[in-house]
Formats: structure tokens, C-alpha cells, sequence
């Protein structure tokens, strides 16, 4: 079979026709799954927290950064924060009980509150970091969905110009020349 319009043979076996709005529906229409890291569960059984362990291990092994770690390290990086919040209280009350009692006990009457204010500061920085790590993902995932959409428009944007100058080439009117002016 060929094309008459260019003599090009043409077997329309070779191609598979379809069409594109469809494509682009279902693929907006079913939204696929942003791929998130899991979130680490140390704590339920000694086999998790061994498994955590060694996740733990390879991620803060890894220099390179080939693969996040972020959800991992959040129990480690949770317990030391609740440890410092609990340690330096503990370290200024028993400093400041060693210079004076009265600022021993002033101390404890501060520390308290102290130690409550660095324990919610390293829980919010540290919601914070799993908020952004998850705002990431939802990035890279837009990111992907506008390549693909760029790649379909430059597909479109071919036959679309060569129509458009082929339209320009077909002359819908005729120029007459004008009467002499009375």
C-alpha cells in the first residue's frame, strides 16, 4: 500500500493507532503511587530493631548518599535529641547545686521547662525533616509528570507547525486590483 499523496509505501500493520487525549486521561486519571520511603518501626520486636540496626548502619555508612536514609535515622536521631533534652537540664541543675543550693533549686524550677522546650524543638525540626523529605518525593514525582508532558507536546508540536504552514501556503482569496479613485 503507499501514501499517494508522497509515494511512500505505508503497512499499516507497522503502526498502532491511538489516540493521545486518551492516553494523557488515563494517565492523569489514575494517579500513580509516589514511591516514599517506609516509615522505620524499630521498637515492635527484636527482629525489627535488628533490621532498623542495620538499615541505621548502611545509611549512615553511606558517603556517597546513593540512598535516603532520612526515615531510617529518625528514631536514632529522636532518641538522642530526647536524651540531650533530659541531660542538660540534669548537668546545669547538679552545676548549679555545687555553687549554691538556692541556685540549685532556682535551677530546678527553670530546668524543668528547659528540658520540656529542647525535647519539643528536636521533635519539630525533626517533623520538619520528614516533611520536607516527603515534599521532595511529591517534587521529583511532579517533575516526571512534566517531562512526560513536554515529550507529548513536542510530539504534537511537529504536525502542528507543518499543517500550519501548509495552511498558509493554500490561498483562500484573490487580491483585485482597486478602481481608479473618482
Amino acid at each position: 500500500m503507499t501514501d499517494n499523496t508522497e509515494g511512500i509505501p505505508v503497512d499499516p500493520a507497522e503502526y498502532e493507532t491511538e489516540s493521545r487525549w486518551i492516553t494523557w486521561k488515563d494517565r492523569f486519571a489514575k494517579p500513580r503511587e509516589v514511591r516514599e520511603e517506609p516509615a522505620a518501626e524499630p521498637f515492635e520486636s527484636p527482629r525489627a530493631f535488628r533490621e532498623w540496626s542495620v538499615d541505621a548502619a548502611r545509611g549512615l555508612l553511606d558517603v556517597q548518599f546513593h540512598r535516603p536514609a532520612t526515615r531510617t535515622l529518625l528514631p536514632l536521631a529522636y532518641m538522642l535529641g530526647l536524651a540531650g533534652a533530659v541531660a542538660v537540664p540534669v548537668v546545669l541543675i547538679v552545676l548549679m547545686w555545687q555553687v549554691s543550693a538556692v541556685l540549685g533549686v532556682l535551677t530546678v524550677l527553670i530546668g524543668i521547662p528547659l528540658g520540656l522546650t529542647i525535647a519539643a524543638v528536636v521533635r519539630l525540626l525533626l517533623e520538619f525533616l520528614v516533611n520536607a523529605s516527603r515534599l521532595a518525593t511529591r517534587v521529583e514525582h511532579i517533575s516526571e509528570l512534566a517531562d512526560d508532558l513536554f515529550q507529548a507536546l513536542s510530539d504534537v508540536a511537529e504536525p502542528v507547525n507543518q499543517l500550519s504552514e501548509d495552511v498558509r501556503a493554500v490561498q483562500f482569496w484573490r487580491f483585485r486590483r482597486k478602481g481608479p479613485k473618482k
